[in-house]
């Protein structure tokens, strides 16, 4: 048997995950209730930190604040440390070594620390130091992050992924197993004789498996260590070791809002925030959780009040769905963000503020300022200014709790938002580039490529061309790398098309200076 580690054998891809940042947990950790670490300069350490892209995209970003990876894996941690040296980063270190091998006395402790993809699929000691390890290290007001297999949704899962283990056992050499895990997932698809729940199953994991890369069905899904939890024997797990349950790393995940009503009323009824969650989990089926925690004896304030708001900046995708919207009326003006989602609102000072934060997405402003340019854009002071000021909070934080279409920030990278005369990605998202679907951008936001024309036009956008040199190289690529039907319609649209791109990388902070 080979006894070569599985990372090293298959690297994971370069990735990074933004509900990481020390930005976000910090966010979360305010409004409920604590006093954390400021982001900008604070200790962060990552467990299981694969390649060192997720560090990597945080230490370049945050240049004040120190970061720590750690990884069993030589590959990972030698392309970790490449990657920091090419891009010129002296605030992030990376080290090769056992997380039970941990402890403060060799790295003090973290404002900050987080384990994606590691707490699941590691042996059952490991995970209990890696417990251990965020109660020795956390700072006093830290937070901690983990993610992990949840029930009841991995049950579904987890009867596909057995059948693909049996099909492939003893195959050694990662990229055939692989390979024959799909194809054998494909054939138990087009030839079980059931249509219920096991060829459901079947299909929702061959769909799935469609954009995932080798690693990921490798590592995730053909592991001998899958470990599930129910929400309730994670928090009981936490508890054991002197942490408690904070929050989701994704605020709306842990909204009912997306509940039909009748289930919303029944998690509404439950005070114990454990047991909601847990609830909610189990109408949702949900798979997969993103866990804030921090120490028990931490004080929380769970029911997060409007005036809370004050300490946050802002940020909104949404829009408002009519060109002349009447802001200075009491009317309904309806505001739309991704996938249509939208809402309908009827006060002047919020109507001016959903308005103002569509302009400057994906900027975010704090409060007090978006209030004043509220002001602005309506000509004049409402009435009872306190009052409406006092609504605006309200709605805000509902929203920001019930979905991704308000977005609440303690901290948020100095972006980069001009459109220079000649382009330039910023450096790392052209390091990103090479092997990776998803940028940063300057703000602090991911960005998924979604096709091959998009991606050569970051490519092309290096500091040395105008628009107009842009514009010619990337109609030459259309024209050698697409089919001929709706060429001609598709490229009199390139201009258009190009310009909009341009004005919307610029928004979303994808370029840095030129000078």
């Amino acid at each position: 048997m080979n006894t070569e580690f599985s990372y090293d054998r298959l690297p994971y891809p370069s990735k990074f995950f933004v509900q990481t940042f020390p930005g976000r947990l910090a966010t979360q950790a305010t409004l409920f209730g604590m006093e954390p670490a400021e982001a900008e300069s604070c200790r962060v350490l990552e467990l299981g930190c694969g390649n060192g892209s997720n560090l990597i995209a945080q230490a370049y970003l945050m240049p004040a604040a120190r970061f720590v990876g750690v990884d069993l894996a030589k590959g990972h941690i030698d392309d970790a440390k490449t990657a920091a040296a090419e891009l010129g980063l002296k605030n992030v270190e990376f080290h090769q070594m056992d997380v039970t091998e941990m402890s403060a006395a060799d790295f003090g402790t973290f404002d900050y620390i987080t384990a994606h993809g590691l707490f699941s699929w590691v042996p059952e000691p490991v995970r209990a130091k890696v417990l251990g390890l965020y109660r020795e290290l956390l700072n006093d007001n830290g937070v901690g992050y983990i993610s992990y297999a949840a029930y009841p949704g991995m049950h579904q899962r987890e009867m596909v992924q057995r059948a693909l283990r049996f099909h492939t056992a003893g195959i050694e050499d990662p990229r055939k197993k692989v390979g024959k895990a799909m194809s054998f997932l494909k054939f138990l698809a087009d030839n079980t004789t059931d249509r219920g729940a096991y060829f459901a199953a079947l299909k929702t994991e061959l769909d799935r498996h469609r954009s995932h890369d080798e690693a990921d069905v490798f590592h995730d899904d053909l592991s001998e260590i899958n470990r599930a939890y129910y929400f309730r024997e994670f928090a009981e797990l936490l508890s054991a070791n002197g942490l408690q349950f904070l929050a989701e790393a994704e605020l709306y995940a842990m909204s009912p809002n997306s509940l039909p009503p009748a289930a919303r009323t029944f998690v509404g009824d439950i005070d114990d925030t454990i047991e909601r969650e847990q609830y909610m989990d189990l109408l949702r089926g949900r798979i997969f959780r993103q866990t804030l925690f921090c120490r028990s004896e931490v004080s929380l304030e769970r029911d997060a009040r409007p005036e809370i708001v004050d300490r946050f900046m802002i940020s909104s995708s949404l829009r408002p769905q009519s060109e002349l919207p009447n802001l200075s009326a009491t009317g309904i003006e309806r505001f739309v963000g991704a996938n249509n989602a939208g809402i309908e609102i009827d006060r002047p000072l919020a109507k001016a503020a959903l308005t103002y934060l569509g302009r400057i997405w994906g900027k975010a402003v704090p409060f007090g300022e978006l209030v004043e340019r509220s002001i602005e854009m309506l000509g004049k002071e409402p009435e009872d200014i306190e009052r409406e000021t006092e609504i605006l909070r309200m709605i805000l934080l509902q929203i920001a709790l019930a979905s991704n279409s308000v977005e609440l920030h303690v901290h948020q990278p100095d972006g980069y938002t001009d459109l220079d005369t000649k382009p330039k990605v910023n450096r790392l998202a052209r390091w990103q580039l090479r092997s990776a679907n998803n940028v940063a951008t300057t703000l602090g936001m991911d960005m998924r490529i979604e096709d091959a024309v998009s991606k050569r036009l970051l490519e092309l956008l290096d500091g040395t061309r105008s628009r107009n040199a842009a514009f010619d190289e990337i109609g030459k690529f259309f024209r050698s790398s697409h089919e001929s039907d709706g060429k001609k319609e598709i490229l009199a649209g390139l201009p258009q098309w190009l310009d909009e791109s341009l004005a919307n990388l610029a928004r979303i902070g994808i370029f840095e200076s030129s000078t």
